[in-house]
């Protein structure tokens, strides 16, 4: 065991709101991926609990946690600097809840990817896009997707993602670009256009 119902809820105890139920929303969608395409069930559960526990915080809180951590945000991480959380979290996870280094990992790119990515990486980027409470235009190919192909679907998210990005003029994160090209390399093609939201 990972660990225990305490552990749990100590790590709930640090959401509210949306926040909270996001996260029971993803710890459902990671088991059923790590079901479905043969992850391991526990370390889905405790990423997914745990992706989020830094969401909350403002920006001189996330980057005091990136002095007290030894994280060096990039170029793109100090202006978008929401996307920190990634990496914030991660670092909880591992110093507070004695995370295994592929639970921190996956945790730490969720938000944006990276190239090579694990079967968890995959599995918490896919769970914190799809999970049941989310409603964008766009979630719900992703959700049919996901029920046969992680890998169409994760290509499907990046370039939904990457559309939204250029429409609203914001920066993109390299390691985004880096993980929809891995795709690519390893012959993953899209099925669905990402830019026609409700296909």
């Amino acid at each position: 065991m990972l660990y225990t119902e305490l552990e749990r809820q100590s790590i709930l105890s640090h959401l509210s709101g949306y926040r909270y139920t996001h996260t029971l929303g993803c710890e459902k969608a990671a088991r059923m991926l790590a079901e479905r395409f043969g992850g391991d069930v526990e370390k889905a559960r405790f990423a997914a609990l745990l992706h989020d526990i830094t969401k909350r915080l403002s920006k001189e809180e996330q980057l005091y946690l990136c002095d007290k951590y030894g994280i060096i945000p990039c170029d793109i991480e100090k202006i978008e600097w929401k996307m920190l959380h990634g990496k914030t979290a991660a670092a909880i996870a591992q110093a507070e809840y004695g995370a295994d280094q592929d639970i921190v990992e996956a945790i730490a790119c969720h938000t944006t990817g990276r190239a090579d990515m694990t079967l968890l990486d995959k599995i918490i980027y896919l769970a914190d896009y799809i999970e049941e409470t989310r409603d964008f235009d766009g979630v719900e190919p992703a959700r049919k997707l996901a029920q046969t192909s992680m890998d169409e679907a994760l290509l499907y998210c990046f370039d939904h993602s990457l559309y939204d990005l250029l429409t609203r003029g914001k920066l993109i994160h390299p390691d985004t670009m880096a993980a929809r090209n891995s795709l690519i390399r390893q012959g993953v093609r899209r099925v669905i256009d990402a830019t026609e939201s409700g296909v």
